[in-house]
């Protein structure tokens, strides 16, 4: 239809937020990206893709859109295999994604879900408290002691070989605490997940970033394994348990 002079032509295309096995219904309230319709089904052999109309024209790839593509993706991690798509996947309609999408790769894309069967993942994030990391590194490096304490006072413009010095043994130790606690963490819990994957950080008193892939029937054992963790580290680590997730960080042969 061609449009009117001075009329904007409105474009739509088909969403596509990931992949699950085949299913007849999903689950209710589920949002959009775009807020204008709902999340549909679009079928093909043994596998069903999570589709919503979208209209292209508008600008993809807000905050908020990422945060209703995983939340969509996270709502059917609790309770099926989710192969997630990667953010802004826009097709043209229904037919495309069955016969471009799902018809090609059905052989791939069910090996995949099938390796992920009964899995979820999970994160979990710590941060440092009141700076926690920091005193320890001093207490226990004595060249980090020495060097704080010579620059007690000392003019911030003065010093500048010794400064450098400070942070660069500063940096290299809460790197190694960083990582030592992840190992840690991952150890802890280590009988009650399947696969763990360490994210470095980059916030100043960030502690730890590592993903969990966990299987459904153990998600109680995990969530103690975690809570136990937490509970040695109450004076150090704020930790944080996010989950269960769509599976983005463990997925085979993708």
């Amino acid at each position: 239809m061609s449009a009117e002079p001075g009329e904007q032509v409105v474009e739509r295309g088909l969403y596509v937020y990931g992949v699950v096995p085949l299913r007849e219904s999903l689950p209710e309230q589920l949002p959009a990206v775009g807020g204008e319709t709902e999340v549909e089904l679009v079928s093909h052999g043994e596998l069903s893709a999570l589709v919503s109309d979208l209209e292209i024209n508008r600008p993809l790839g807000t905050p908020e859109d990422l945060l209703v593509h995983e939340r969509v993706l996270d709502t059917l991690a609790s309770e099926t295999e989710v192969l997630p798509m990667r953010f802004g996947a826009v097709v043209s309609d229904a037919a495309a994604v069955a016969e471009e999408l799902l018809e090609p790769h059905q052989e791939r894309f069910r090996s995949v879900l099938s390796q992920l069967e009964g899995k979820v993942q999970f994160a979990v994030r710590g941060t440092y408290i009141e700076q926690a990391h920091l005193r320890e590194v001093v207490l226990e490096d004595p060249e980090i002691a020495e060097l704080r304490e010579r620059l007690r006072g000392v003019d911030p413009t003065a010093a500048y070989d010794d400064r450098v010095r400070l942070g660069e043994l500063v940096h290299a130790a809460v790197s190694a605490k960083r990582a030592e606690d992840a190992r840690c963490l991952v150890d802890a819990v280590a009988s009650d997940a399947r696969s763990s994957l360490i994210h470095e950080v980059a916030g100043e008193d960030e502690a730890l970033s590592v993903s969990f892939l966990v299987d459904r029937d153990h998600i109680a054992e995990f969530e103690d394994a975690v809570e136990r963790q937490g509970r040695q580290w109450r004076e150090r680590i704020g930790m944080r348990l996010i989950g269960p997730l769509a599976p983005y960080d463990f997925l085979p042969g993708v």
